[in-house]
């Protein structure tokens, strides 16, 4: 019983242990939330060298870069291969621009970021490429449901697998509830070696939980020195906390109470009945 249920926990629980650790997994991997700053056309460079000087000095900010109209439309010219291009055309259509890559992805401070942005006299457009951003968060939260939903699911199992358990046990003691409720023990007394079984199954349980993650963290962390390169540096996964620990076991050991009590309170029931 202590093998079932702490293998049946382990499934839920690795996968909470790796949502716990997906920030440090982000963070390692090599990525640049980026900002496109358009300047209007008539801008002056004394605004120019003022914005960028406001930008070197906001902490959210890590890289900036300053593309003048002119680079810009050699570029275009050059990468469309057209060098007539610009004969069909009187001036430059393409505006100054300041790229920039940012320090964070919390969508709060990028918001702030971009209205005061806004602000300063001589930026006309202000784009961001925040769509991979949404993607990734849409992506931890259904993991995340889809992960409380399993673990719902096998605790569901659990107390019902611990039912069983206890029901069997219930009948193999059953000339020795009928001889307790003769000698006027109440149906409390009765329940309670049961109940006490059922809280020492989700006890040992939860333990075997944990020793399971333990095992799966230490294999984990050997191996990922294998894909360092492509995660920009060494991964660490981090097993639950003292807190998160006992939350687990209390979780299986609540568990194995509720399954113990009912199991034991319809048994109790049925020899009611019978006699």
């Amino acid at each position: 019983m202590f093998l079932v249920i702490g293998i049946t926990l382990s499934l839920p629980s690795i996968g909470l242990l790796f949502l716990d650790n997906a920030s440090q997994l982000s963070n390692k991997i090599k990525y640049e939330a980026e900002i496109s700053v358009f300047l209007t056309k008539d801008i002056s460079e004394d605004q120019i060298e003022f914005i960028e000087s406001g930008l070197k000095k906001n902490s959210l900010i890590k890289n900036i870069h300053f593309e003048p109209k002119q680079d810009a439309w050699d570029k275009l010219q050059t990468k469309l291969k057209l060098s007539s291009l610009e004969g069909g055309i009187s001036e430059n259509p393409l505006p100054d621009a300041f790229f920039i890559s940012l320090n964070t992805l919390d969508s709060d401070q990028i918001a702030n970021l971009i209205n005061d942005l806004k602000t300063i006299e001589g930026i006309k457009e202000i784009v961001i490429d925040g769509g991979w951003i949404k993607k990734l968060r849409s992506i931890l939260y259904l993991i995340k449901v889809g992960v409380y939903t399993l673990g719902s699911l096998l605790i569901a199992v659990l107390i019902i697998v611990i039912s069983n358990t206890i029901r069997l046990q219930t009948l193999t003691y059953q000339d020795e509830i009928e001889v307790s409720r003769l000698i006027g023990a109440t149906n409390s007394f009765i329940r309670r070696p049961f109940t006490y079984t059922g809280i020492i199954y989700g006890f040992g349980g939860g333990l075997i939980t944990l020793g399971i993650l333990k095992v799966i963290v230490i294999i984990f962390n050997l191996i990922t020195h294998r894909i360092e390169d492509f995660f920009g540096g060494l991964i660490v996964i981090q097993n639950f906390n003292l807190k998160e620990s006992i939350l687990l076991i209390f979780t299986a050991m609540l568990a194995g109470w509720l399954a113990s009590f009912i199991s034991a309170k319809q048994a109790i029931y049925r020899l009611e009945k019978n006699i």
